[in-house]
């Protein structure tokens, strides 16, 4: 319904780590103790993401260099190029999970990442160059200073208007 759709929160903003050494912090692991698979707030975005096709999702991986984009990242690289499916587990019968054994990357998910560049981040490989769109941004020094002697700005990203969701999707879907 309408109403639903409106309560769905299509944007995720999740910190990566210096930890992010496997892709079990983004897709969760089976956990043999408890029986069950664990999942993490990424995943069960991306299977929302899979529910409502009609709207776009936007997965914002924040500090994405803070840890080697490859190791916890290969899964989506693979299933980005190959459109093939992620394994996750395999099910049997003493296993109590609503997560599917594999997903596919929804086309209405979108995966944005944020880095910073300095000695204590990781460069990127070019295999994740290769499957990416950079935008660079170099700040004028002016900016930079009147930015941190101004005023704090504490406005608020509103809510994009009715059907801009719609025309982001048929423009990818174009693309």
């Amino acid at each position: 319904s309408e109403e639903e759709k409106q309560k769905i929160v299509n944007k995720l903003i999740i910190p990566v780590g210096a930890d992010w050494t496997d892709n079990t912090k983004i897709l969760g692991f089976y956990n043999p103790l408890e029986k069950k698979y664990q999942s993490t707030p990424i995943l069960d975005f991306i299977l929302l993401a899979q529910k409502n096709q009609n709207i776009p999702f936007f997965l914002i991986l924040d500090e994405m260099n803070l840890s080697h984009v490859e190791r916890y990242f290969s899964d989506f690289l693979s299933a980005m190029e190959s459109g093939e499916p992620i394994p996750l587990y395999k099910k049997n019968d003493d296993i109590e999970s609503s997560v599917p054994e594999e997903i596919i990357l929804p086309e209405n998910l979108f995966v944005t990442g944020t880095v910073n560049i300095d000695e204590t981040t990781y460069m990127f490989s070019p295999k994740v160059l290769d499957r990416a769109n950079v935008i660079e941004f170099k700040p004028e020094m002016d900016n930079v200073l009147q930015n941190l002697l101004g005023e704090p700005s504490n406005n608020e990203i509103g809510v994009a208007e009715d059907g801009v969701a719609e025309g982001f999707m048929q423009l990818a879907n174009k693309v």
